[in-house]
This record gives structure tokens, C-alpha cells and sequence, in this order.
């Protein structure tokens, strides 16, 4: 009887795990599919209310602040000290240490990035003091022809028509946007355009660095990047800052808000701006990891879309009928640019073989180098058609980009 008893409880126990586990694996299958699906579109949706708020944010803050560029290095001292901090708790909660860039390949790689960077960021909110958000937005939208241009040069991205046709159309209407503008400021246009320029190179060399194997220490996390560029973007900013700001930085200046002693208010709001960067930074280098710097670019305008809508409605900001005509060019480009990478990816899988146990050795082998956007690595492993050869490469290389190695915090 005892014994009849305890193979039923065997049995129901059984039964038990079998039940609990076809709907969690079925569960997490699915709810895999949908997160490697729709990941970008969440990255996105962190990416756009921290990059929206921060221009705001900071527009507000320079209407009654005189030093927006010591206002930009209080926030890279601020994510420099938040990303050692939670690279810290990660590390002892990990019992394993993350990666250490060597100083040779700081320099190397890194410190290019850094001053890119700081140059960008802090020539950005600088020609806030001279020009509207509005202006500002789509003059900074440029920076998608300097990426094009730097990745075609860095062989990151292959010319194609439709790549030429969207950067002429995003150029047209960058330049009716900024044509017969009453709030056109010459010298903050300049600032704009300076900054476009230091986006691009910096976007591209980032996108090389953590994708490719260019960097003889990989750095595939947001974190760890921040970490080490935040130094290089500080040594950058440090000489504007004192020539830009120098002579008029007293300590009754630097602590006055709205012409009223507030010191506590004015480091709180440096403070609260500076976490904002932290997080839009995270979700921009995130973004870049799992696509490219065009694509993070090609996102960018639609936030900037955004933001000209809401600097109509917040600040009040004017646009005449040419300005919206280059507005609609813009977004067309974009359009453009978006549906035909789609098309090219879809056709480049679709067309594809699957990859043979040769063909796998071959690309995961040491010799060969990993590059995005569809730049194929060398490896040969028997004799292979290379037409076929190719398109296995640009199949994993697309397979990597959607299902990136990092591991993420």
C-alpha cells in the first residue's frame, strides 16, 4: 500500500514538471522571438524621451545660466563618476572584472573618439546660446552626410544609389530648412555644423571600434565605453572652457542663477542634466552596438522631428512654408534610407545559403576581421565559390548586428 502510495507521488510529481515546464519553455521561446524582434524598438523608445528632454533641458537651463560649457563638463564629471560606480557594483556583484583598455589603444582609438565627443557635445550647447532649437535640430541633422562620407571612407558601408539619393535629399532640405530663416544666427549655424562634423567622426569610429576587431581589447558595452571616453572628452572640453569662459568665471558667476546667488540650485541642476547624459549616452551607444552609426543617425531625425514639433509648441519657435518644404525633404530621405536598408537585408538572407561547418570555421577564425554594415572577413577553408563565400559573410555579419556577443548589464 505504502508502496503504491509513493509511486503515485513519483508519478504526480512528474507530472508536475512536466506541466510547468511546456508553457515556460514555450513561454520563453516566444518571448525570445518577440525581445530579439522588437529590442530596437524599445532602445528607441529609451533613446527618445532622454535625448527630446535633455535639448529642452538644457535650453532652459542656458536662458538663465552664462557658462553652458562649464555646464557640459560638470556633466561628463558626472558620468564619468556614474559609470565607474555602477562598473564597480557590476563587478563585485559579477565576481568578475570588466575590461581595461590599455593606454597604447586609448590613444590609438579612444582618445580620437574623446575629443570628437567633447567637441560635439560642447559646440551643441554652446550654439544654444545663438539659435532656436528648431534651427538647431535640423542644422544638426546634417551630421548624417558626415557619417555617409565617413563610412563610405572607412568602408563601413557600401555606395549604392539609394544611399547617394537619401543624403541629396536630407542636404536639399537641411538647406531650404535653414534658407531665408528670421532666426538664422550666422555664428550659431557655424557651431551647429562644427558639431555635425565632430558627430560623424565620432559615430563612425565608435561603430568601428565596438563592432569591429579593429581595437586589440574589444569594447562591446555601453558602459565600459563611457568609461573610457569620458577622460579624453574632459581633457578636450578643459582648454575651450578656458578660453571661451575663462574670463568671465568668478565664483559669483559660476554659482549665480537668473542674476541670484543659488549655488546649491545651480550644482543640483548640473547634477540632475548630468544624469540625463548618462542615460542618453547609454542608449545611443546601445543603439550604435546592435546597428550602425547611419541608422543611430537616421533615428536621430526622427527624434529632431519631434523636437521641432514640440519647439513650435513650447517655445514658439517660427517656420514658413520653405522651411517645411525642406522639413518634408529631410524626412523623405530618411524614409528613403530606411526602407531600402530594410530591403537589402531582407534580400541579402533570403538569398543566402546556410553556412556550412566549413564556411563557420572560417569565420570564426582568428585570422579573420569582423567589420559592420556588410564588410567581409577573410578566411578561406578548401576551395569556396566566392560568390557564395560572400553571401554566408553578410548573412552572419546581419546575424551578429541583430544578436550582438555583449552582455548587457
Amino acid at each position: 500500500m505504502k508502496q503504491n502510495r509513493g509511486l503515485c507521488e513519483e508519478m504526480f510529481r512528474l507530472l508536475l514538471m512536466v506541466a510547468l515546464y511546456y508553457p515556460l519553455s514555450v513561454g520563453l521561446t516566444f518571448y525570445q522571438k518577440w525581445f530579439i524582434k522588437f529590442r530596437l524598438l524599445l532602445m528607441v523608445a529609451l533613446y527618445y524621451p532622454l535625448s527630446v528632454g535633455l535639448t529642452f533641458y538644457q535650453k532652459w537651463f542656458i536662458k538663465h545660466y552664462r557658462l553652458p560649457l562649464f555646464i557640459v563638463t560638470g556633466h561628463y564629471v558626472t558620468k564619468y563618476l556614474m559609470a565607474l560606480a555602477i562598473r564597480s557594483i557590476v563587478e563585485f556583484l559579477q565576481k568578475n572584472r570588466r575590461v581595461r583598455v590599455p593606454l597604447r589603444e586609448q590613444l590609438r582609438w579612444l582618445m580620437p573618439i574623446g575629443f570628437c565627443a567633447s567637441l560635439d557635445i560642447g559646440l551643441s550647447n554652446w550654439s544654444l546660446e545663438y539659435v532656436t532649437v528648431s534651427l538647431y535640430t535640423m542644422a544638426k541633422s546634417s551630421s548624417i552626410l558626415f557619417i555617409v562620407g565617413f563610412s563610405l571612407f572607412l568602408k563601413l558601408e557600401r555606395w549604392h544609389s539609394s544611399l547617394g539619393v537619401s543624403a541629396f535629399l536630407i542636404a536639399v532640405g537641411l538647406f531650404l530648412f535653414t534658407l531665408q530663416s528670421t532666426q538664422l544666427d550666422f555664428r550659431g549655424l557655424v557651431l551647429v555644423e562644427m558639431a555635425a562634423l565632430c558627430t560623424g567622426f565620432r559615430w563612425t569610429i565608435s561603430q568601428l571600434i565596438m563592432q569591429g576587431e579593429e581595437c586589440s581589447t574589444p569594447v562591446r558595452h555601453p558602459l565600459d565605453m563611457m568609461i573610457a571616453v569620458q577622460p579624453w572628452m574632459f581633457i578636450a572640453i578643459v582648454p575651450i572652457v578656458i578660453v571661451a569662459e575663462g574670463p568671465e568665471m568668478t565664483l559669483e558667476v559660476i554659482t549665480s542663477f537668473h542674476n541670484e546667488y543659488e549655488p546649491a540650485l545651480v550644482f543640483s541642476l548640473i547634477f540632475s542634466g548630468g544624469i540625463l547624459a548618462f542615460l542618453m549616452e547609454f542608449s545611443e551607444y546601445l543603439l550604435l552596438v546592435n546597428t550602425s552609426g547611419i541608422t543611430l543617425s537616421i533615428v536621430g531625425i526622427v527624434k529632431e522631428c519631434i523636437s521641432l514639433l514640440l519647439a513650435h509648441q513650447i517655445n514658439g519657435d517660427r517656420l514658413s512654408d520653405i522651411n517645411i518644404v525642406g522639413l518634408v525633404l529631410c524626412v523623405l530621405g530618411m524614409t528613403l534610407h530606411s526602407i531600402t536598408k530594410h530591403t537589402r537585408h531582407k534580400s541579402a538572407v533570403l538569398s543566402s545559403p546556410t553556412p556550412s561547418r566549413c564556411n563557420s570555421q572560417s569565420l570564426s577564425s582568428p585570422s579573420s576581421s569582423p567589420q559592420s554594415m556588410g564588410i567581409g572577413r577573410r578566411g578561406t577553408c578548401g576551395k569556396i565559390n566566392s560568390s557564395t563565400s560572400k553571401k554566408v559573410v553578410e548573412l552572419e555579419d546581419r546575424r551578429k548586428l541583430l544578436i550582438p556577443e555583449q552582455t548587457i548589464i
